[in-house]
């Protein structure tokens, strides 16, 4: 997939492909370096990994898949971490209404 047919926003979930078959979310954009960081959360063949990665647009594809809870309190916490307000209450919304958070 090229980066210009499908554009994916800071909090999306990808597909990390190319050497690696990870799977993650997006915490950051650069478009000058035309890369993403990527929190990758686990391997898609299973197994749970915890770093941050730097990834070039041409090997990352949008998941169209929602996050599961424990996903999105992770995500929700990195929003907490770096005072992302408007992150957070996006990811919030997502919580079920008997879960949501608030700051």
């Amino acid at each position: 997939m090229k980066h210009n047919e499908v554009v994916i926003k800071k909090g999306e979930w990808v597909k990390v492909t190319g050497l690696y078959n990870w799977i993650g979310f997006i915490t950051s954009i650069s478009h000058t370096f035309k890369e993403y960081e990527v929190y990758v959360v686990r391997r898609i063949n299973g197994g749970e990994i915890n770093k941050r990665v730097l990834v070039d647009f041409e090997d990352t594809e949008k998941l169209e898949s929602r996050p599961s809870e424990d996903e999105l309190y992770r995500m929700i916490d990195m929003a907490l971490d770096t005072k992302d307000r408007e992150w957070f209450l996006e990811l919030q919304s997502m919580l079920s209404k008997s879960e949501e958070l608030s700051l």
